[in-house]
């Protein structure tokens, strides 16, 4: 089978470096580069020549972007080319859509490198749905941010300067707004509640990130036995759900308390299995081009996921479902997480949330 990768950064050169080192069964026909990057034969600076070639099967989408991500997805799906993806942004923003193509054209969209780097977590989510009602799902969804609470609590280094030690290692970007804001793990819980829950969820979801957060928040809370991680979390009962992005307060006895450097450590609860983690790298090239590997060998090798089945369910957003105390300043405030984040925003403070309805706290 032959593929063609867009982009060609640390992510797509992982994937034709092995591809060309250790598949036999797949060839890279394409690598999609900006104008003027285009330096090698197999390159191409025109996404049309792939299109119109009726031998490429797969589109690997390695991009950064949003826009051009999610056209590129979009014009492969329905000329019928299956579509593996890492771009967390481009398919949060369009999901419900990408999947309605892909079911209308029978081809696959997979994106398990979406979502908390190499951890299985998409694969690991649909085949536990097969026998199973899942009811929330959350975690450590970002290692830049990750990293950053770790090293403040462990070397007791303040927030700014960890933060730079960050960029230089590689783990945050330049502009880091899309990590320490939370956005990045909004995309992602979005992404994985509607896989777990078997329907499209919204983007309108509460959000807050670790910008506000000192060494000092830290070290109270460590006096009481208690740590802060940003996480991504979800519920749901039946078609009513809630999301949202926010610092959690955790019990520091707790797996997540003790999720180091840049990895990640995803939850699902279900009626049979109960409490499920998943632990793993979070980020990097390697980690996210493993996952992207596994998902175009689950398509060469026809381990097909049936998109219309996993996405049957008209859900409601609740926020109602996701209730309980913020510490913002010296405040405890009662409240849904909305609330709570709202009142957070408003007087520009770093808000804690503690949720009894995920962990105890």
């Amino acid at each position: 089978m032959k593929i063609a990768v867009l982009g060609y950064g640390t992510v797509g050169r992982s994937i034709c470096k092995y591809i060309e080192g250790d598949s036999k069964d797949i060839q890279v026909a394409y690598v999609l580069r900006r104008p003027g990057k285009a330096t090698e034969p197999f390159m191409t600076e025109d996404f049309d020549e792939i299109l119109n070639d009726p031998s490429v099967g797969i589109v690997v989408d390695a991009l950064s972007g949003r826009v051009d991500s999610y056209d590129y997805m979009k014009r492969a799906l329905l000329s019928g080319k299956h579509v593996v993806t890492a771009n967390k942004a481009a398919v949060a923003y369009g999901m419900e859509e990408l999947c309605r193509i892909a079911v209308d054209h029978n081809v696959n969209l997979k994106y398990e490198a979406t979502s908390a780097g190499t951890i299985p977590i998409v694969a690991e989510i649909v085949s536990t749905t097969h026998t199973n009602y899942l009811s929330a799902v959350y975690g450590i969804l970002n290692g830049t941010t990750n990293f950053i609470i770790d090293k403040m609590l462990t070397e007791g280094s303040e927030f700014d300067a960890t933060l730079k030690e960050a960029q230089r290692l590689g783990y945050a970007e330049a502009d880091p707004t899309a990590d320490i804001g939370g956005f990045d793990v909004k995309n992602k819980i979005i992404i994985l509640a509607s896989t777990a829950y078997h329907g499209f969820v919204t983007g309108d979801i509460p959000v807050f990130g670790i910008e506000l957060l000192t060494k000092k928040i830290l070290d109270d809370y460590a006096a009481k036995g208690k740590t802060i991680k940003l996480m991504g979390i979800s519920v749901r009962k039946d078609n009513d759900y809630a999301l949202g992005v926010v610092p959690c307060v955790i019990d520091m006895d707790s797996l997540e308390a003790h999720v180091p450097l840049n990895n990640n450590i995803v939850t699902i609860v279900g009626d049979m299995c109960g409490e499920l983690k998943f632990y793993g790298q979070g980020a990097g090239g390697a980690p996210t081009a493993d996952a992207l590997l596994r998902d175009i060998y689950s398509i060469f090798n026809s381990v097909n996921i049936d998109v219309e089945f996993q996405f049957f369910r008209k859900l409601n957003y609740v926020p109602e479902m996701l209730r309980g105390a913020g510490y913002i300043g010296n405040d405890r405030v009662e409240g849904t997480l909305e609330e709570i984040v709202a009142e957070a925003k408003r007087r520009n403070e770093f808000v804690a949330f503690e949720c009894p309805e995920l962990f105890k706290a």
